[in-house]
């Protein structure tokens, strides 16, 4: 029988030492992986709080009056009921399944963002709406630089060129350029698209200038006449004034309008209008329909969020 002194006692009790440090070894490890999974969890419940509508629109003073004209827009409330949230689209990454790195990034841009948020609201550097207006030009300025310089990730988290169905879609169509050069401008023409305020001053005064009107005429009548009619009265397509026009387009924004001469008007008739001509064509329905024009013309497709009256 060993005794405590014998090898054999000496092998045991190194055996229940090498098996008390694997415990606790094992123990401190399954702590630090909980641990470490509960701090990932806290994090991820952090960003994405802080980055919900309800943290941006009511926690933050000086975004209540961002927050006012997000809701007025198409991305709150629109007719799929699908809505885009502060985060996803002011935030990199929030809105897709982000890799590794790219959750890496998105903390450290909220980080760097966050600190500059409190930082400002710590100050009250935008406490009153008078000062937000002031500053508003210079915020989406910085807004848009950051889109352009990152080709808008946060609008392509959503939203997929490729994705646009069917060969003879008019969104398709539309951003077939943008699709075959991999390049993005999306507030080029969905200016309002995130936040809408007050309609532009020169929509009270006029839409488009009575020259564009008429070089819009000239476009139509070579390209379009044929399927609309001389008159807009519709042939072997859909008139394009009176209760046509009203029922097809009234409340609808000029982009609405646009996309059709753009897309599947051009395509029917064969031809390939650039921006200006189609925005010329444009001028022309304005007018045929009784919209009054103005002292500056249609020349910016960021002008085409304006919404056209109600019946």
């Amino acid at each position: 029988m060993p005794t405590n002194n014998s090898p054999g006692a000496s092998r045991a009790e190194t055996r229940r030492n090498t098996r008390r440090r694997f415990f606790w070894i094992s123990l401190w490890a399954l702590g630090l992986v909980f641990l470490g999974v509960m701090l990932v969890a806290l994090t991820n419940h952090v960003v994405n709080w802080s980055s919900s509508d309800t943290y941006c629109g009511t926690t933050c003073h000086s975004m209540t009056w961002a927050n006012a004209a997000y809701q007025q827009s198409p991305h709150y409330i629109n007719s799929v009921g699908v809505r885009a949230t502060c985060g996803e689209c002011h935030i990199p990454f929030d809105s897709g399944h982000a890799t590794a790195m790219e959750y890496v990034k998105l903390l450290l841009f909220k980080a760097d963002r966050g600190a500059k948020d409190f930082w400002n609201e710590a100050k009250k550097s935008i406490a009153t709406r008078e000062e937000w207006e002031k500053r508003r030009p210079t915020l989406r300025n910085t807004f848009q630089s950051y889109l352009t310089q990152h080709d808008y990730v946060t609008c392509r988290g959503c939203h997929s060129l490729q994705s646009f169905g069917g060969p003879r879609s008019m969104k398709l169509v539309i951003h077939q350029g943008l699709v075959k050069a991999d390049s993005y401008d999306c507030l080029q023409c969905h200016a309002n698209i995130g936040h809408v305020y007050e309609q532009p001053w020169s929509k009270i005064v006029g839409w488009y200038t009575v020259e564009q009107a008429a070089a819009g005429r000239k476009l139509f009548e070579v390209s379009c006449s044929g399927c609309h009619g001389a008159k807009l009265e519709g042939v072997s397509a859909p008139a394009l004034s009176g209760a046509t026009w009203e029922q097809r387009f009234a409340g609808a924004k000029l982009l609405t309008v646009w996309g059709e001469i753009k897309g599947p008007m051009a395509e029917y008739a064969g031809a390939t209008f650039t921006t200006q001509q189609s925005l010329d064509i444009l001028a022309y329905l304005l007018q045929q329909n009784g919209l009054p024009a103005g002292t500056q013309p249609l020349a910016n497709t960021r002008e085409l969020s304006d919404t056209l009256p109600e019946k």
